[in-house]
């Protein structure tokens, strides 16, 4: 996880020297990209889960937004997000379980500009989304190990507010909300996961 964060500033800054030129004002729409890291927290079949090492969490979003008038638009959105890996000690059966989870998403996102210079933003999102799952277990109790990977669907959704920092570079503090049955293997695996962070958006 830690070697992927310089990648991420690099993204951010390059987002922030791209000339405004590009960032056309257009009455069709604009294509947006963004970078976004934060942290991640939730329960899996009502065991709550913390970070093991590191509570940071990263991913990527990009799509297309069409202006439904000068302060409302609406579009579409492809996303990657990785969770980082979340840990579970249980004592009664002396195992251990961690988890790298990371989720691809498709939904639908609509953004409202506020204030007299229609630079505050509002975000709705929300969609399909696909988790991927790879288990590794240690149990002392009878002694063995191993590794699940599966793959769940389910729903997100999430909001934020932000401010323009120019015509085309946003930034946003986000909360999104992964939620997937236990519809892969039968072994109650049930996702509620939640994220927090900030979301460097460009559009152009």
């Amino acid at each position: 996880m830690k070697c992927n964060i310089p990648h991420l500033v690099l993204i951010l800054a390059a987002f922030a020297v791209v000339p405004d030129s590009w960032a056309a004002d257009t009455a069709g729409g604009n294509v947006f990209l963004d970078a976004k890291i934060g942290s991640a927290f939730g329960k899996q079949n009502g065991s709550n889960y913390s970070h093991q090492g590191t509570h940071s969490s990263w991913g990527a979003d990009g799509g297309y937004l069409w202006k439904l008038d000068d302060q409302r638009s609406a579009g579409f959105e492809l996303g990657y997000l990785h969770f980082d890996q979340f840990y579970e000690q249980s004592g009664n059966s002396g195992s251990d379980r961690t988890s790298a989870t990371s989720a691809i998403s498709l939904g639908g996102h609509f953004q409202v500009l506020f204030g007299d210079d229609r630079a505050t933003i509002f975000q709705l999102r929300g969609g399909l989304m696909s988790v991927k799952m790879d288990d590794h277990f240690t149990s002392n109790f009878p002694s063995s190990s191993g590794t699940n990977s599966w793959r769940q669907t389910g729903l997100y959704a999430g909001l934020g507010i932000g401010r323009k920092l120019t015509q085309g570079l946003s930034v946003i503090l986000a909360y999104s909300y992964y939620g997937a049955p236990d519809n892969a293997n039968g072994l109650g695996t049930d996702l509620n996961l939640n994220w927090v962070g900030l979301v460097a958006e460009y559009q152009f």
